[in-house]
């Protein structure tokens, strides 16, 4: 069957970003998965146990809403693929959703330490809080539970001691909102090493909310995890 310019295009980019997403150390093995909506029925995903890191175009999996292979004798998509699903079905405008484990973010929900601390404005403006869903067993119905509350309103969460997951307007959106999550996860980090981080205040936050315009953004953003003090 003939692939339309627009799947081509998807093709071309999804294996791009996997590719990425392994050579940036956000993922490992055969981890994560991504996905793109083709259409209202139609879903563009990675392949079961695949490393990301040698995905060409045509290993890519298309299956309709509900996550059956549109093509029979396709390779399986990720167990994983019930977290992009849900996303699409709560979110009209999620054409997109990358998850990964990127090393430093995950070891903050291991450790029990927030993500959300107000440290970088261009953090607060494009994804604004970073929750943190309660862990699930992966691969299972539990996962798709915990994250419902959180994708409804917010475009880039943590799993608890699994991943992240993040949601854009297509792959790039929601592949640099994981860099923006992980440079986040990284200055958090040296912030701790040196003696803790020193957050925005709410003032401060609420005057980055006031300017996201100026760069284009103009999307809702949920900023109940923001923790900065006046």
């Amino acid at each position: 069957m003939s692939k339309s310019a627009g799947e081509l295009s998807a093709r071309q980019a999804l294996a791009e970003v996997s590719r990425l997403c392994y050579q940036r150390g956000y993922i490992t093995g055969t981890e994560g998965n991504f996905s793109i909506r083709l259409g209202a029925d139609r879903i563009l995903t990675t392949p079961r146990g695949v490393c990301k890191g040698r995905i060409n175009e045509g290993d890519l999996v298309v299956t309709d809403i509900e996550g059956s292979p549109v093509d029979p004798h396709a390779a399986l998509p990720s167990t994983e693929l019930k977290m992009h699903l849900a996303a699409y079905r709560l979110r009209d405008d999620v054409l997109a959703v990358v998850h990964a484990h990127p090393t430093i973010a995950v070891g903050f929900t291991v450790a029990g330490v927030s993500l959300s601390t107000p440290a970088l404005p261009e953090v607060v403006c494009t994804i604004g809080g970073i929750p943190v869903a309660p862990y699930a067993t992966p691969s299972t119905d539990e996962v798709v539970q915990s994250i419902e509350p959180f994708v409804k309103k917010c475009d880039a969460l943590m799993l608890d001691h699994h991943g992240a997951l993040c949601l854009g307007k297509d792959i790039w959106d929601a592949f640099y909102k994981l860099e923006t999550l992980e440079h986040q996860a990284q200055t958090l980090l040296v912030a701790h090493l040196l003696g803790g981080p020193k957050p925005l205040t709410k003032a401060q936050v609420n005057s980055l909310m006031a300017i996201r315009s100026v760069y284009g953004l103009t999307n809702e953003l949920d900023v109940d995890y923001l923790t900065g003090s006046e």
